[in-house]
């Protein structure tokens, strides 16, 4: 592990006035590095670790992020941990940070006053150490990505090169991170319900709605099973015409009982049904969200 803080402290700067096609540190960054971090995560099946020393050339400021596949699949976009290298490589920052590019794209010139109000609204929902954490990262770098990671920095903490970790340091603060990561992920308000669930229920009930908010998943579970609910059969087109095409929502079947906190396995076939928007509502008032047939013998006699 502390090979991962160590090699590029020693080595980038060296490295990066060479050729960066075929570059072994920069393959490190890639796989090697990633793959280190991946040993201390219990949920390989939820998380991914992904590294970069730039594309097509060498970036400033090289990093390698946790991401939750949740919340996101990409770093250009969401939030999630990420060890982020000075451009001097005089240090190193474990900053749980946002996604810049997608938050670029969207907002231009306002961009960086965007990263820094969202920054602090993450910071409001978790409970951490001022003492032990930074509000404010400096990479020493000009580059548009660095003065973005710099806005977006929700908490982090810093390693200068004189005083780097050693290998249980470092697993026991990505682990730290990572529980704030997760409760963060908890806390997001943008997944609320309106169910009256307190405690390891209600982390339950969010994590399945944020598998089932998850766009990758449900764009996947749409192609596989259709547009036609499965419950009462509607389908949109045959109703609205054109604007009905495609339109259709994934609902998780697995029983929120049955989900464990930060991790999950699904099976696009067997574990999603595809509903409309009015049965994907009732099916949740149910006490059990997988029944289908209750919610088809509702409707047969109603």
């Amino acid at each position: 592990m502390e090979n991962i803080l160590n090699e590029p402290i020693k080595n980038y700067l060296t490295e990066k006035s060479k050729s960066f096609g075929g570059n072994e540190l920069a393959a490190k960054f890639r796989k090697d590095f990633p793959s280190e971090i991946e040993k201390i995560i219990v949920d390989k099946n939820r998380f991914k670790v992904v590294g970069s020393p730039g594309k097509g050339n060498w970036t400033e400021c090289p990093w390698i992020a946790i991401l939750d596949v949740l919340i996101t699949d990409s770093p250009q976009k969401g939030y999630y941990p990420v060890l982020i290298y000075k451009s001097d490589m005089s240090g190193i920052y474990l900053s749980l940070n946002q996604g810049v590019t997608d938050v670029i794209e969207n907002y231009k010139k306002e961009a960086i006053s965007v990263l820094k109000l969202r920054a602090e609204d993450f910071r409001a929902k978790i409970d951490f150490d001022s003492k032990n954490y930074l509000i404010d990262i400096d990479l020493n770098s000009t580059t548009r990505n660095a003065k973005h990671y710099q806005a977006g920095n929700i908490i982090a903490k810093y390693y200068p090169k004189e005083n780097l970790p050693n290998s249980i340091q470092l697993r026991n603060d990505l682990t730290e991170i990572l529980e704030f990561y997760e409760n963060l992920t908890y806390s997001d308000n943008s997944f609320s319900d309106d169910l009256s669930t307190i405690g390891f229920e209600r982390k339950q009930v969010r994590l399945h709605r944020r598998i089932e908010r998850n766009t990758s998943l449900s764009k996947k579970v749409k192609k596989l099973k259709g547009y036609r609910c499965e419950v009462c059969e509607i389908k949109f087109t045959e109703i609205y015409g054109d604007i009905g095409k495609d339109f259709i929502e994934a609902h998780h079947l697995n029983p929120i009982s049955e989900l464990g906190i930060g991790s999950f396995k699904v099976d696009l076939k067997n574990d999603f049904a595809v509903l409309c928007s009015n049965c994907h509502s009732m099916i949740h008032k149910l006490d059990d969200p997988s029944d289908l047939i209750k919610l088809k013998q509702i409707i047969k006699n109603t």
